[in-house]
């Protein structure tokens, strides 16, 4: 069961994953000019952390728990977890996601944190969702794979 399913490597393809999806979104909400960006008003860049740590929780849970539960299907493994087990723990992480993401927003934004650079506020978040996609991705994993019983 665990040979087929490897959890580290999950987790450094949800670093992956995160760290482009973080960029893209970086770019699209931030711009592709370098310039100093404001944690708070007019760029909320601290704010920006509930919107991408909803995002990262979400779908770092989901898709590889959906990957790997079809793994152990394919693999003849019978396991406690049902879809609506995935998705309710999905939607947990994603609600967790958002408390830290406010949590962070507050935290940064609450104080008169200079302006930082546009290329090192991007490795900031690039940084942060492929860390955090990569916890929420071993979380997750260690949770089905606690679950699994074979058939």
């Amino acid at each position: 069961m665990t040979q087929a399913v490897s959890i580290g490597r999950e987790a450094a393809i949800s670093i992956v994953i995160n760290g482009v999806l973080s960029l893209a979104f970086f770019l699209g909400v931030f711009g592709t000019q370098p310039r100093l960006l404001r944690w708070g008003a007019p760029d909320q860049l601290a704010q920006d952390f509930v919107p991408q740590s909803i995002a990262v929780a979400l779908m770092s849970a989901l898709v590889p728990s959906l990957i790997v539960r079809r793994k152990l299907i394919r693999a003849a493994v019978q396991h406690a977890v049902s879809l609506r087990g995935i998705l309710l723990r999905a939607a947990l992480f994603a609600i967790a996601g958002a408390g830290l993401g406010g949590l962070l927003a507050v935290s940064i934004g609450g104080l008169d944190v200079p302006s930082i650079a546009w290329g090192a506020a991007m490795m900031i978040k690039i940084a942060y969702g492929g860390a955090l996609g990569a916890l929420v991705a071993s979380l997750a994993l260690r949770r089905l794979l606690s679950s699994a019983r074979p058939v």
